[in-house]
């Protein structure tokens, strides 16, 4: 991959890679600094990436991982005292059981939207895929990707008010 080819197929990703490291980070800074570790690998890499079908999803799930890598390895380790304290606290088994039933109940909606509304929402909001690659891959123009989304969103939130 020539010098150009990277800047002119992973540049514009910056600003996406930006605020998916600030919402898995929760810090601007970290993010800032994710990111541009992950150029610096990704140029590292460069030869390897002409092979790659996808370079900018690459270059996300990338991201991802490296985020999530420094999120773990922020993660403060419980002193085995406090782990009676942590087991025995109701509330945050509740909140736990709360998460867990939110999850599974999104993913029931999710299985009642159409195919099209589904597969677009898993592409845009779980595998972050911009509007060009979901236009090819979905067959669809850009305004109807657009629209397709806007009435999955309403579809969920519509079964959520309604409790199904």
């Amino acid at each position: 991959m020539t010098k150009q080819h990277f800047l002119d197929i992973l540049l514009p990703i910056q600003p996406t890679m930006q605020i998916v490291a600030e919402r898995i980070l929760c810090n601007s800074e970290d993010a800032e600094d994710a990111v541009q570790e992950i150029y610096l690998r990704l140029w590292e890499r460069r030869k390897e990436l002409s092979r790659c079908i996808n370079p900018q999803a690459y270059s996300m799930q990338m991201l991802k991982n490296h985020c999530i890598t420094l999120q773990r390895q922020k993660t403060t380790t419980v002193p085995i005292e406090k782990i009676e304290d942590l087991a025995d606290d109701e509330t945050a088994r509740q909140e736990a059981l709360l998460l867990e039933e939110r999850a599974s109940k999104l993913d029931k909606m999710m299985e009642r939207l159409p195919e099209v509304q589904r597969r677009a929402v898993q592409m845009r909001y779980i595998d972050c895929i911009d509007h060009e690659e979901m236009q090819r891959r979905l067959g669809l123009s850009s305004s109807n990707v657009y629209t397709t989304l806007s009435r999955a969103i309403a579809n969920l939130k519509t079964m959520m008010n309604y409790g199904k």
